[in-house]
């Protein structure tokens, strides 16, 4: 597995991966793992201090595009990926694990 610097937004990581597109994905797994971890509240929210700080949680935000390179951050040469897409492909992946998982959960 090659070794690939992932960037988009706030988000700036380094992963193992088979190839550029899982790298990709994986930039948006960890976006989502930490809304997955948000605790479910109906408090109302302060408006004078950002929902992160009051709890501690430090979010991402991905830009349209992620940038991936196997040589550094911030490179010209890096590839382009379209969130959108890396969502779609993180969505689809989730999907077939949830599926799997029911699966053996019926056995």
């Amino acid at each position: 597995m090659a070794k690939f610097y992932v960037q988009s937004g706030s988000l700036r990581g380094i992963v193992d991966c088979f190839d550029s597109e899982c790298a990709g994905v994986w930039a948006v797994n960890r976006v989502m793992d930490r809304i997955a971890s948000l605790p479910a509240t109906d408090a109302p929210m302060d408006d004078d201090q950002p929902w992160e700080e009051e709890h501690d949680i430090g979010m991402f935000a991905l830009e349209d595009s992620i940038r991936i390179s196997e040589k550094g951050f911030d490179r010209d040469d890096c590839e382009v990926l379209d969130t959108h897409m890396a969502f779609v492909h993180w969505h689809q992946l989730k999907k077939a694990i949830d599926a799997m998982h029911q699966q053996w959960d019926e056995m």
